[in-house]
């Protein structure tokens, strides 16, 4: 399971710092676009999402395991 945690916050850590990145662009530009935003909120829902399928993924080959 340490190994699919793993996965799961190298996943999550990479996709919300370039939704970091993005933001912070985003409030030096004047103004900003919805795009923009709507953008940087979708990139993190996925990486959430993904995050949530591989731990979904995992527990389900654990309890088969078990």
């Amino acid at each position: 399971m340490l190994e699919l945690y793993k996965k799961m916050y190298a996943a999550l850590v990479v996709r919300i710092d370039r939704s970091i990145s993005s933001l912070l662009s985003i409030a030096i530009q004047e103004p900003c676009s919805r795009e923009q935003i709507l953008n940087a909120a979708e990139e993190l829902r996925q990486a959430l999402a993904e995050a949530e399928d591989m731990y979904l993924d995992g527990t389900e080959a654990e309890q088969q395991i078990n």
